[in-house]
């Protein structure tokens, strides 16, 4: 569904609620968005998912009659199916930057069946690069990452650095930690305490299956 579309849909709802002569900036304010970013989006046809179900929510209407056009008797309602997670536009595992409040990321809509298989409501997802965690985790694959988890000894985290952003099994040790890859190719990595921060645990990987054919 493209942004116009949606707009189209949120000027209704507000149109059967009396208002009149409906502008992008009182969607804006009804989305609870500054208006230059709300314009912004726009123009990138990016949508506010998170922004729109809380709009959804507050009007007891059903997230899927709104962007399918199912009935609310089909599904639950949207807070108990589905939960708003960041995707980070950043790469991880051979370097690329660290997860702040600078880092670009998408919002997403996923159901929660998903995050239940992942034993986790409360993660965030990110892109792997490079090939020094394959076979386990392959070049392009999206890891899930749960930042609650404890730190345990030769897990698999994101960790931060001044070199970048790393996914790499950690192992502790008295003075530091060691970022070793499943790729006998790379050698491991040491840092000393206070040069990296543990971002979270990789609980899960999503990928593509490439065809032989």
């Amino acid at each position: 569904m493209e942004m116009e579309e949606i707009i189209e849909k949120l000027k209704d709802i507000l149109a059967s609620e009396g208002q009149t002569r409906i502008k992008a900036m009182d969607i804006a304010k009804a989305l609870n968005i500054h208006p230059d970013t709300f314009n912004s989006m726009k123009f990138r046809n990016s949508i506010p998912y998170k922004q729109i179900l809380n709009f959804l929510e507050q009007r007891k209407i059903n997230i899927n009659y709104f962007f399918f056009g199912s009935s609310p008797k089909e599904s639950l309602e949207c807070e108990e199916k589905y939960r708003i997670l960041k995707l980070y536009k950043t790469n991880a595992s051979l370097g690329g930057g660290g997860i702040n409040e600078f880092v670009e990321y998408q919002e997403i809509v996923v159901d929660n069946t998903l995050l239940n298989f992942f034993q986790s409501q409360n993660c965030e997802w990110i892109t792997s690069f490079g090939e020094s965690m394959e076979p386990v985790i392959k070049d392009g694959s999206i890891c899930v990452i749960d930042k609650t988890k404890p730190f345990k000894d030769k897990g698999i985290y994101v960790i931060n650095t001044r070199e970048g952003l790393f996914i790499k099994q950690v192992f502790k040790q008295q003075n530091g930690v060691i970022l070793h890859s499943f790729n006998p190719a790379f050698k491991d990595i040491f840092y000393n305490n206070g040069d990296f921060l543990i971002i979270g645990a990789v609980i899960g990987e999503i990928r593509r299956i490439h065809s032989t054919h």
